[in-house]
């Protein structure tokens, strides 16, 4: 008997308590549709910031789907059960018997997957390479498959530590060393695989260090700016020594000891290198010479990157010919077919022809500078060819028909993407707008500029024996010395009529490297100037006569007075780019026309002229983030800039500022301008007693529009954070934490 009540008992609880068990469901049901909700927001959130959601996070989310999806159903099914009979009586009694039992069974199960919690719902998953996944333009040859399947050989040996892969520049080294990036991380050889891209192009005197940090950012390590190599490598060491880890460093140029950057070959690290020619120092035990595309190979990458043009039986004979003189070359056939991609008419193929045969005499790396050259001049639009950077190409004028900063980036970034389709650059980085060219590219760029544009260009560890002479520098348009040994700069200024592009580069700001004070008398002319890593206590007198100057770049410079900036009033562009410089004075106000004022990571910015900001009224673009001594108050009274100065700049769609008391905020601050690009407003954490006066004073500004996170933590005076729908319009996330006080998280929201 006692084996039995029970359970009829409990059976007949479920006729009994039919209809609190189905309440239950409903209330249960509804409290699990919230939990779901925010799990699912939190989880949206963290995705779009590029986080990872732990899986047992994904499982709530599906079970919990599941669970609702049967309660719907269940609460369906009981509808219908109070609208049918059983044998002639009603209610239905079996029905409402097994909807009973289902809906307190389920109820329970909702409510232990209510109690489950989650330290936390994602977390920081390392970043996929860009090279992770192949190109769609990438073709597995034979010739190229044998060479990996040799190198992972080599790779799997034990004894095998240190492989080299070389040949000429262009031959698909890079492209090789990148599948086998992928096939180690695919077949899980080593707990960590590494690839450093294009090692040489690093400046000589900071190369190693560069690697070194390269390699520890990619193994996720913690990158102190504070320590020096030998610091570094001792953690990159230890980081490395209990794991097998595989790290290629694609064209080496010269020996590198491996041991100062913390690598030391061995059967747990392996070392892949990659260089033009056999680097013997480097005692490799391994070396693979790569060579060129075999004739099929070739044609079958000259038609697939040629398109269907060649298909025509008319122009597919002369476009095999045109493919066999590109010598097998990768990097000449994509550049080839592509420039010839668009072409439909037999007389511009023939017209290539002839002119590829014309080059049958020279040797391949020669043929490669002309072939390349012939691509470049396939373009259409004349602004395509010099493209550079933003700060050069308007200094330049090189963008026609464009006279605002923000119309310049949009039409660089379209001119950059038409070059990386004519496949004269590589991959370009939508968030930061920068390019990669390949070396056999660049070298040609160079060499182009060289010989029709009266250019004089070394860069990266080049050292400069001796100055061009002086008809040259009287036609000479354009100087580049990028971190390259330079002596002396001679004391007579040059005479350079023509030059309009001067770089100027120190491999390093503690160099003795001086420019005499009458440097520039000879430079009329010049319209961009470009002075990096320079130690100048004061600017050199002949700047005032660059009377044509739009570009002035004293970047990562020890700077002392400025003053004479202000007498070149033509200037549209003014970049102070980490450097060392403690007052802009009140002469820079006289620049009327400057377009756009970078002051980016100038940390020993302490002093503004008041009145120097508010009288810049072209200004277009504003970057400021490390500069935080504004002042408040009427400006006969201040010594020092204030941020209401930004209401007179009528013209500004660029604004990166740093305001840390936000009570320093005007009014409706950028009711009057269009304003497009705004930083330091879309994510704010208040932390402490501070944060209620914060908030009112951004709710009646206009900071309120711009901010899409808000994180507001230890304070007990805040009751509410948003009191209006109104209140922060493009809100996506709020983190609310120990606030004592708060009474409600959002009103009427």
């Amino acid at each position: 008997m006692e084996h039995t009540v029970e359970p009829v008992g409990r059976q007949v609880g479920y006729l009994i308590h039919y209809e609190r068990n189905f309440e239950n469901l409903r209330s249960q049901l509804e409290n699990l549709h919230g939990a779901k909700n925010r799990m699912k927001h939190m989880v949206d959130e963290d995705k779009r910031k590029g986080k990872q959601v732990h899986t047992d996070v994904q499982n709530w989310l599906t079970e919990a789907n599941k669970m609702i999806q049967e309660a719907n159903k269940l609460l369906d099914d009981e509808d219908h059960a109070k609208t049918e009979c059983f044998c002639g009586v009603c209610p239905n009694l079996v029905s409402y018997h097994q909807l009973s039992r289902k809906s307190a069974k389920l109820t329970k199960k909702i409510e232990l997957n209510k109690k489950v919690e989650f330290p936390s719902v994602s977390y920081n998953a390392p970043l996929e390479e860009i090279f992770d996944t192949p190109s769609e333009d990438y073709m597995a040859f034979e010739s190229r498959i044998s060479v990996v399947n040799k190198i992972m050989a080599e790779l799997r040996n034990p004894v095998t530590n240190l492989v080299g892969v070389y040949g000429i520049g262009g031959v698909g080294k890079s492209t090789l060393v990148q599948e086998v990036y992928r096939q180690a991380k695919t077949e899980k050889l080593f707990d960590d695989v590494v690839l450093v891209l294009d090692a040489k192009q690093f400046p000589e005197v900071e190369k190693k260090e560069r690697i070194q940090k390269k390699i520890a950012e990619k193994l996720d390590m913690d990158v102190q700016e504070s320590q020096d190599m030998e610091a570094r490598a001792k953690h990159l060491w230890n980081r490395i020594k209990d794991k097998k880890s595989l790290v290629i460093l694609d064209d080496v140029w010269e020996a590198i000891n491996l041991g100062d950057l913390g690598l030391r070959p061995m059967a747990t690290c392996k070392i892949l290198l990659t260089s033009r020619d056999l680097v013997s120092e480097m005692r490799t035990q391994k070396v693979f010479r790569l060579e060129v595309l075999e004739e099929e190979e070739s044609w079958s990458l000259f038609e697939k990157m040629a398109g269907d043009v060649v298909k025509d039986e008319r122009i597919q004979n002369v476009a095999t010919q045109v493919a066999k003189k590109c010598g097998g070359l990768p990097v000449l056939v994509v550049a080839v077919a592509s420039a010839l991609r668009s072409c439909s008419t037999l007389e511009v193929w023939n017209d290539a022809l002839r002119r590829f045969k014309s080059f049958d005499k020279e040797d391949l790396k020669d043929k490669a500078y002309l072939a390349i050259e012939w691509s470049y001049n396939q373009l259409n639009a004349e602004e395509l060819k010099p493209f550079d950077l933003l700060k050069y190409a308007m200094g330049l004028s090189l963008v026609k028909n464009v006279d605002t900063v923000e119309n310049a980036r949009n039409a660089l970034h379209s001119l950059a993407k038409k070059l990386k389709y004519s496949c004269l650059l590589l991959d370009i980085d939508d968030d930061d707008g920068r390019v990669r060219m390949h070396e056999l590219v660049r070298d040609v760029a160079i060499w182009i500029a060289s010989k029709d544009k009266h250019t004089f260009s070394r860069a990266y560890g080049d050292e400069v024996k001796e100055w061009p002479n002086r008809d040259f520098l009287k036609k000479c348009s354009a100087i580049s010395l990028k971190s390259c040994k330079i002596p002396r700069l001679p004391e007579l200024p040059w005479v350079c009529p023509k030059l309009r592009f001067f770089v100027l580069e120190s491999d390093n700001v503690d160099d003795s490297l001086e420019i005499p004070g009458n440097y520039f008398e000879g430079m009329n002319e010049l319209k961009v100037l470009d002075v990096t890593k320079l130690r100048i206590p004061s600017l050199p007198p002949s700047l005032q006569s660059l009377t044509n100057l739009q570009t002035l770049c004293l970047d990562q410079c020890v700077l002392g007075d400025i003053a004479l900036v202000g007498q070149l009033t033509n200037l549209k562009i003014l970049s102070l780019i980490h450097s060392e410089v403690k007052e802009l004075p009140k002469e820079i106000g006289q620049l009327t026309r400057l377009q756009l004022l970078d002051l980016t990571n100038c940390s020993e910015l302490v002093m503004i002229s008041p009145g120097v900001i508010s009288s810049l009224t072209s200004l277009e673009d504003l970057r400021m983030g490390s500069f935080k001594e504004w002042e408040g108050g009427l400006i006969d009274v201040r010594s020092n800039a204030s941020v209401s100065e930004l209401k007179q700049l009528r013209q500004l769609t660029a604004l990166v500022i740093h305001i840390p008391d936000a009570k320093l905020l005007p009014a409706n601050m950028f009711s009057d301008t269009e304003l497009q690009r705004y930083t330091r407003c879309e994510h704010l954490d208040l932390d402490g007693i501070e944060a209620a006066n914060i908030i009112s004073n951004i709710l009646a500004s206009d900071g309120r529009k711009q901010l899409k996170n808000l994180h507001v933590q230890n304070n007990d005076e805040v009751t509410a954070v948003i009191k209006s729908s109104h209140a922060f319009p493009n809100l996506e996330s709020l983190s609310l934490d120990n606030l004592v006080n708060l009474e409600t998280a959002a009103r009427q929201l």
